[in-house]
């Protein structure tokens, strides 16, 4: 059990990772327009950010669970 919630922390704390350099490179992305890729697009920031708080989510109730 304990392996399992290692996983799942740091797979949150990989998503939420993932999900800011996301939205960091797309609202660079929003400034600048280096690139036309609709994934890049500002439609897409809502779902990055969508993925960081998940994934941060997953982390603290993983890592802050009460332990009996």
């Amino acid at each position: 059990m304990n392996g399992f919630l290692n996983a799942v922390r740091y797979t949150g704390l990989v998503v939420f990772g993932v999900g800011i350099l996301l939205l960091l490179a797309a609202i660079l992305n929003y400034l600048v327009s280096f690139t036309d890729v609709i994934w890049m697009q500002p439609l897409f920031m809502r779902l990055y950010l969508f993925l960081a708080v998940t994934g941060i989510l997953a982390y603290i109730l993983v890592t802050f669970r009460r332990r009996e």
